[in-house]
């Protein structure tokens, strides 16, 4: 996860765009700098609009650490390790996630949290989220 740039962004749209695209490059930079990172299924990108922290994640394993607020919300779908909405995406490992869990961990509030689109590494295409991100972070998704 990238440091925050705490105190320099408002809620500007200006800001959004800057903070959007600096978390893209951050997703191309993990891809590039991560061994096999090309072979990955998935990559996304989060941002926090107040405080610009950037955190980047490739889908995998179920975090050990999980923020409160991510168990409520895949509680409401199945639960954590469950398929949730989907015949064969696992809640919890989604890159979207890993990214939105940093965030919390970090001190984020899930309001000020917002997604780039995910990315196919292998392609480089954006990718549809998926049944169980879709309803886990709509809020979040149709700020973002």
């Amino acid at each position: 996860m990238s440091k925050g740039n705490s105190g320099l962004f408002s809620k500007s749209t200006a800001n959004a765009t800057l903070l959007l695209a600096i978390a893209y490059k951050a997703i191309n930079n993990m891809i590039s700098n991560t061994k096999g990172g090309n072979r990955k299924s998935m990559a996304v990108g989060a941002y926090d609009s107040k405080t610009g922290r950037i955190a980047t994640a490739f889908a995998g394993n179920i975090p050990d650490k999980i923020h409160p607020e991510l168990l409520k919300r895949a509680k409401e779908i199945g639960g954590i390790d469950s398929k949730g909405l989907t015949d064969r995406n696992t809640v919890g490992v989604c890159a979207e996630f890993h990214a939105i869990n940093s965030l919390l961990l970090s001190g984020s509030n899930l309001s000020d949290i917002r997604l780039t689109k995910a990315i196919r590494p292998r392609t480089g295409k954006i990718q549809p989220f998926c049944a169980n991100c879709l309803k886990m972070f709509a809020d979040i998704i149709k700020l973002s």
